[in-house]
């Protein structure tokens, strides 16, 4: 029986299966009790037990033979199409385990070839006590590997098999409960839909198993339905789903892997129509009595069709048909012909004339990027991929993270293509631009979903990775204490809410005084600091802030509903307080979480697990792309005037901006090129050598110049000894709260470094380069998205690296009938690519991907760059107000405080405009390219990295 007992704490805990019926309907081996497995049967669908209702996927059959779909990403064509899961009878199984021994068939060889390279690794993942639950587990060859592995390195792990087939389904069971004692075996029969439901959540870790490429037969929108179901029915924090995915590689492999010169595979797929007719027949006979001719006639004949297969190289998906050879007349048989007239209006024979194609089944192609994609849209985190030798197979490992603030584009995109969403929306770029504005960009007030998904990760910050014990500690002298912020949060909510409703504040008033605005003194004088609360003597103890939080978050939710019931039709200043405080609550997740980087990294708890992949790849030479410069570069809001709106009804779709984001002004932009991608840990310590051996002209201390987002490791052990010295260490981490991985030895390598604008520029000086400004950061990336997005649809237009991007854009542009500039002056930036690294889709920094094999450019021949995610971006430009600035009324210090003179810009405390967003960066706030954060230029602390420009002739 199924371990239902935590053996690491020796606890009970809740088992993972509800209530079963237990035996099977057609095999006497559920009758022996001395089995070494339990086989639960959960097929409701049974015709004994559905004597009058049609079942479920006779009705998916009828209504697909006469409902034409389009698939995705092909609007140009619909097909009728027959149930995929109906390949899969005996029969069927049979001819699909010939295919995976096929040598056409690549993508078995590669599954195990990787199960047998990485299987420590895998393992390593899956930890004691532990439920497996393997998805459509077959015939079990590429599970036995695993399986053979934990039953040597593991305890009390329990294998949940998921089957639609019982008889092959115990043969495999009853194989290997026989060879590996240390595991608990259960077998569950019946589909996904059947089986899934009736699991649920337990104390026990988990590892749900998708191996194969069954991934790939369902389209983007039904697999994020599916993943979100089990995440949320099945998985808790940290568990885990590992999924095999088929990799793009040429056409003629895929084209041989499905159709091999035995024609298994057109035996397969031709095997579903005789299973129709038998499925079709019992049902008749059942209606009709055994002794009528009605059940005599077969629907189908295989002779009259053959199986067709086709690939789109630019979605990345084959698709399987059966073309009809002759006209076929399908004639209903009359004991169900009243059935089908109920599921589809008409009982009428349906005609499949010669030629017509019959869709079956798509297989899914993805690209490196579509794990990360797939992650985000499912509401995973992407933990680890271990790749066949050739490139052509990965097995991707996703865990449920304990709070996130990712979000899902819509429409999803297909194949999981990280420009698939922007591309279809380029292609509405001619129709107009503000359609897409209104019914794609975020709404004005956040939904209550994305208030509690804030709220998760806040209290994750503040409640878990924070320990109760370290909340008075102040890791940097420059901010308060950790038990603050805890107050400042709901107390800043509180005194918009208050504003926004013309209402008192929430109990105890006095937190507001106290935690209303906190301190960023001056850097070179720490007695310089902008007006902010007064300290309390002592700190309200943490339960009693905790109650005033809860008490303030009911506040905000209750003014969401109404907002809800009002439709939107609320004043424009009581929406902007409560767009504030939400803005307010995002932006401090940030400070929060850089202030706890600065912690012992032995005192964070890991929110969790985390894998950092060993660095297998050389810094490679850098790429750059080059802008012909712009009259008027657009930055800022000019929609959005807070002393205009006033006390009106909001608009629809108006977005709010701070104060220092209005008026917008139009900035000239000269010739320059950029990097494609910010420097690395990496590229960095190069630089650090070089000063050190004395190959640079900078003069000072190595320590000054060395990140404080890393941390010294000694033996793979955190040291202090080595940091305030003139000697670089041997090693370093990079500080996160899931780990300190090594700059050297670990994917860390790869990843943004993140530094002090001080030791940016010390770099750029270096290299003989300088820091983009504002206004060339901004019109690099609105112009790089869209130019990207475009050329990905453009056949007839290829980049070169010798013409600049706005001029290329200007011509792919040109057939559309609209401009550049209606469309980057836009608040949001529509257009970067579904991967983008924000809303703790990580919680650290990711290899930067122009430094990935095989992602230099794309098939147009435009570099793959980043300017989203990871990390902020300094800039050479000094926080300023543009022209008309107005301080805003309702926190007119947000901006104010902060704007220094001219002349103080070469001051370590002079504050510097950056741009982009980090992992922790709100969506909102990161897609909207108005946006502008600032530092002072000498703080070490911010999540911010940097990349080098130059002017051009």
């Amino acid at each position: 029986m199924p371990a239902t007992a935590d053996i690491d704490s020796g606890t009970s805990v809740q088992p993972l299966l509800s209530s079963a019926r237990i035996g099977v309907v057609d095999s006497g081996l559920a009758q022996n009790t001395q089995l070494p497995y339990q086989f639960i049967d959960y097929r409701t669908s049974s015709l004994a037990e559905n004597t009058d209702a049609m079942p479920p996927i006779l009705k998916e059959f009828v209504c697909g033979l006469t409902t034409p779909r389009i698939l995705p990403g092909n609007s140009t064509s619909a097909n009728r199409y027959l149930p995929t899961v109906l390949l899969y009878d005996d029969t069927g199984l049979d001819y699909f385990d010939r295919i995976t021994y096929l040598p056409e068939y690549y993508l078995t060889a590669c599954e195990i070839e990787i199960l047998r390279t990485h299987i420590e690794a895998i393992v390593a993942e899956i930890p004691n006590s532990t439920d497996v639950i393997e998805l459509g587990c077959g015939s079990l060859r590429k599970t036995e590997l695993l399986l053979d592995a934990l039953n040597r390195e593991r305890t009390g792990v329990t294998y949940y098999a998921i089957d639609v087939m019982p008889q092959p389904l115990h043969e495999s069971m009853a194989k290997l409960a026989s060879r590996f004692s240390n595991i608990s075996f259960c077998a569950l029969c019946g589909t996904y839909d059947e089986v899934l439901p009736r699991l649920r959540k337990s104390a026990r870790p988990k590892t749900v198993l998708w191996l194969g490429s069954s991934i790939g037969n369902l389209h983007s929108p039904e697999v994020v339905e599916f993943l979100t179901k089990i995440s949320q029915n099945v998985m808790t924090a940290n568990d885990a789903i590992l999924i095999g995915m088929d990799k793009q590689k040429p056409t003629d492999v895929i084209m041989h892997a499905y159709h091999d010169s035995l024609g298994i595979t057109a035996k397969f797929e031709l095997n579903i129509l005789p299973h129709i007719n038998q499925l079709v027949a019992d049902y008749v006979a059942q209606q009709s009595g055994s002794n009528s001719n009605d059940a005599a006639n077969d629907l189908f004949d295989m002779k009259n069709f053959r199986y067709v297969g086709v690939y789109d190289e630019k979605i990345g998906r084959h698709d399987s048909f059966l073309e009809a050879c002759e006209d076929v007349v399908v004639r209903w048989p009359c004991s169900i012909a009243a059935r089908v007239k109920d599921i589809c209006g008409s009982d009428e024979e349906v005609i499949i004339k010669r030629g017509e194609r019959l869709y079956v089944e798509s297989a899914y192609k993805y690209s490196d990027s579509a794990a990360e994609v797939l992650a985000q849209a499912a509401g995973l985190t992407f933990s680890a991929k271990w790749i066949a030798s050739h490139d052509y197979y990965m097995l991707n490992m996703f865990r449920k993270p304990q709070a996130a603030m990712t979000h899902v584009p819509q429409p999803l995109p297909v194949s999981f293509n990280k420009w698939s969403v922007s591309t279809e929306r380029s292609s509405r770029l001619s129709n107009n631009s503000l359609t897409i504005k209104a019914s794609e960009q975020f709404p004005t007030i956040p939904s209550i979903d994305e208030w509690q998904n804030i709220w998760k990760v806040w209290d994750l910050l503040t409640l878990q990775i924070i320990t109760h014990d370290k909340l008075l500690m102040r890791p940097i002298d420059l901010r308060h204490p950790f038990i603050f912020y805890l107050g400042h949060i709901p107390a800043f909510a509180d005194i918009h809410m208050a504003a926004a409703e013309t209402a008192p504040l929430s109990e105890p008033a006095i937190f507001a005084q106290w935690f209303e605005r906190g301190i960023d003194p001056n850097m070179e004088d720490t007695s310089i600091c902008h007006t902010h609360s007064e300290v309390p003597d002592k700190w309200p103890p943490v339960e009693e802030i905790t109650v005033y939080r809860d008490n303030v978050r009911r506040r905000i939710a209750a003014w969401i509903d109404s907002y809800s019931v009002l439709k939107g039709k609320v004043p424009a200043d009581a929406a902007r307080h409560v767009w504030m405080a939400f803005e307010h609550e995002a932006m401090h997740i940030e400070t929060l979480l850089y202030i706890v980087l600065q912690m012992d990294p032995g005192d964070i708890r890991s929110p969790i697990n985390c894998t950092f992949e060993p660095n297998r790849f050389a810094q490679p030479a850098r790429c750059w792309i080059s802008y012909a410069g712009c009259p008027a570069v657009v930055l800022g809001l000019s929609s959005d005037n807070e002393a205009a709106l006033g006390t009106a009804t909001l608009p629809p779709g108006h977005v709010f901006g701070w104060d220092n984001e209005s008026p917008s002004t139009n900035i000239a932009v000269k010739p320059f090129k950029i990097q494609t991608q910010p420097i690395t840990n990496g590229e960095y310590f190069t630089f650090l050598k070089a000063v050190q051996s004395g190959n640079t002209e900078l003069k000072g201390s190595i320590y000054d110049l060395v990140p404080r987002s890393w941390i010294v490791l000694e033996h793979d052990q955190h040291s202090t000894s080595a940091e305030n010295t003139t000697l670089l260490a041997t090693d370093y981490g990079v500080r996160t709260v899931v780990g300190t991985p090594s700059i050297f030895s670990t994917e860390a390598a790869l990843w943004p470094v993140i530094v002090s604008q001080v030791q940016a520029v010390a770099y750029a000086n270096w290299k003989g380069k300088r820091l983009p400004t504002e206004s060339e950061w901004t019109h690099a990336a609105r112009t790089y998205h869209l130019a990207y997005t475009l050329s990905i649809t453009a056949s007839e237009s290829t980049y070169s690296s010798t013409v600049p991007v706005d001029m290329y854009l200007d011509e792919l542009l040109s057939a559309q009938n609209t401009t550049a500039s209606v469309h980057t002056c836009q608040p949001y930036d529509l257009f970067v690519p579904s991967d983008a690294n924000v809303g703790f889709a990580h919680w650290h920094p990711v290899p930067v991907p122009a430094l990935q094999p095989n992602s230099i450019t794309d098939a147009n021949g435009l570099p793959d760059a980043t300017f989203i995610g990871n990390t902020w971006e300094w800039t050479s430009t000094q926080f300023y107000p543009f022209d008309g600035f107005q301080p805003s009324v309702m926190y007119p210090g947000y901006s104010a405080d902060f704007f220094d003179p001219p002349e103080t810009c070469d001051s370590n405390s002079a504050h510097y405009v950056i741009k982009g967003g980090t992992f922790a960066t709100h969506p909102r706030i990161a897609l909207r390219q108005t946006f502008r954060n600032w530092y002072q230029r000498g703080y070490p602390y911010m999540l911010a990295s940097f990349r080098l420009c130059e002017d051009t002739v």
